[in-house]
């Protein structure tokens, strides 16, 4: 018995043993791969994650917005070439009072760990597109959309340097809840090259160098001679702005505390008049460029309102320019476009003119000279912002703008009426504007879409000599205009 015993295990094991053998010598299926997770970085914060096989870690951001508008029935912005002409349709109720745009602005921002710090680059595309109210007031480019600003920013910042293409480091109000931007529209960028110093308790200093072309307003400030009488002065002709010669210099000082934060900022702004467009002489001017100087203040600040609500906030600004208009939120802050809105809204003439307000004026004294005359502007305004419920907010808005126009500008003769002497300036000073607007929007940008409306009422007001004033009144041409601005909008950032 045992001897069977020994006979079946001895098979046993030879069978087992004889198997494995085999089964060595079949091909090996190989495991499946191992997946491939994204790692995050949460050192940079929420939506950041790791480039595979780098140590860049990137997030993707952007916002699409569609806006749609009505207004009242408005004047045209454009002055009649000659006081003694009739109205015409562009001229006398000749606005849109319908209008959309969209916007679309995706961007990436990418990070890194270096030994001087982190090293950042941003880029953000933008591309717009709208018509009606948010074109021209002229009825020809009613039907007209613009693109503008492909690239909105793009720059890199290293061991406290930023370099390219970002927002001003001047403005304060973003106005992001603001649809028809009320004020002007501070959503501007501008080339630039700045340091940034950090300091522990919430404070924070900038300084730098910015594009002056940013920041020009008025594209044809006028050359004005001394009239024959020697009472007053006449226009002579129309030079452009340019060539740039130099760069704006732009400084900051903020702080974020629990209370809240403010900023105070400033900016030295470069002017170039360039009066190119006699060249035959016949208005007995010789070419020249000429540079001005102008500077520009503002001071902001937030307060929270716990008590009002956990978000709720009140904001406070107020800026003074002189030769640097723009820097105030006329013709729509930085963002001056000549024939188009671009983001800036809604506006009626006077002080939202973008080509009526220029910077300064070049003077001829009548012995082979010139001088620079500047145009004063300053500006307040405020907003209100209430949460009602986690989803619902509402904004209160209001802001008034002033311009002290240059002598040159106001008093001009009564008798002017050649085309060639009617253009930026000319026939009236120190346009006003205030306006006022609420809103109401529900959702989060980045957990729903956000759908809102606005309201908002602007009047403006402008000094007109008599012989634009005549014509005004015969032709039924509104020299104060006012008017409101309905308009509706969803936006979907991420």
């Amino acid at each position: 018995m045992t001897s069977l015993k020994t006979v079946l295990l001895g098979s046993a094991a030879a069978i087992v043993a004889t198997g494995a053998a085999q089964a060595a010598d079949l091909p090996v299926k190989k495991a499946a791969a191992a997946v491939q997770y994204v790692e995050t970085c949460p050192v940079y914060g929420a939506g950041f994650y790791r480039l595979p096989g780098t140590d860049i870690c990137i997030r993707h951001f952007g916002s699409m917005k569609f806006n749609f508008a009505f207004q009242d029935a408005r004047d045209s912005v454009f002055w009649p070439a000659d006081p003694e002409a009739p109205a015409s349709a562009a001229q006398a109720g000749g606005s849109n009072t319908i209008g959309w745009q969209w916007t679309i602005r995706p961007g990436w921002d990418f990070r890194s760990p270096t030994e001087y710090g982190t090293l950042r680059t941003v880029v953000q595309m933008r591309v717009d597109q709208r018509n009606g109210v948010h074109q021209d007031d002229d009825p020809v480019l009613t039907g007209a959309m613009r693109t503008a600003n492909l690239i909105h920013r793009g720059y890199i910042e290293w061991a406290g340097f930023i370099i390219g293409r970002t927002s001003s480091q001047f403005i304060y109000w973003d106005q992001d809840d603001v649809i028809t931007a009320i004020g002007g529209d501070p959503k501007t960028t501008a080339m630039q090259a700045t340091y940034v110093f950090s300091a522990p308790g919430g404070f924070k200093a900038t300084i730098g160098f910015e594009d002056s072309s940013a920041w020009a307003s008025g594209f044809a400030p006028g050359v004005y001679l001394p009239a024959p009488n020697g009472a007053s002065t006449v226009p002579g002709s129309f030079p452009s702005v340019g060539p740039n010669r130099a760069y704006d210099i732009v400084a900051s000082i903020s702080t974020e505390q629990a209370w809240g934060n403010a900023k105070l900022s400033g900016a030295y702004h470069f002017n170039q008049l360039n009066n190119d467009t006699d060249p035959l002489g016949t208005n007995g001017i010789p070419d020249t460029t000429v540079t001005g100087h102008g500077w520009a203040v503002l001071g902001g600040i937030t307060f929270n309102l716990p008590w009002l609500g956990p978000k709720d906030q009140l904001l406070l600004e107020a800026t003074y320019s002189d030769g640097a208009v723009a820097f105030s939120g006329i013709n729509g802050g930085a963002e001056n476009d000549f024939v188009a809105f671009e983001r800036r809204g809604q506006y009626l003439d006077g002080a939202q003119n973008s080509s009526q307000v220029p910077d300064a004026y070049l003077i001829d004294n009548g012995a082979g000279g010139f001088s620079v005359e500047n145009n004063k502007a300053w500006s307040v305004a405020g907003q209100l912002r209430h949460y009602w419920a986690p989803l619902w907010r509402s904004n209160l808005m209001a802001s008034y703008h002033a311009v002290d126009s240059a002598s040159q500008a106001c008093g001009r003769p009564n008798h002017v009426r050649s085309a060639v002497n009617v253009g930026p300036g000319v026939g009236w000073c120190d346009p006003r504007a205030w306006d006022v607007a609420f809103n109401l929007i529900w959702g989060q940008s980045r957990k729903t879409a956000e759908i809102g409306f606005e309201a908002a009422y602007k009047s403006t007001s402008v000094d007109v000599v008599p012989a634009f004033q005549r014509w005004a009144s015969r032709n039924g041409y509104d020299t104060d205009p006012a008017g409101w601005v309905v308009s509706f909008f969803i936006q979907r950032a991420w």
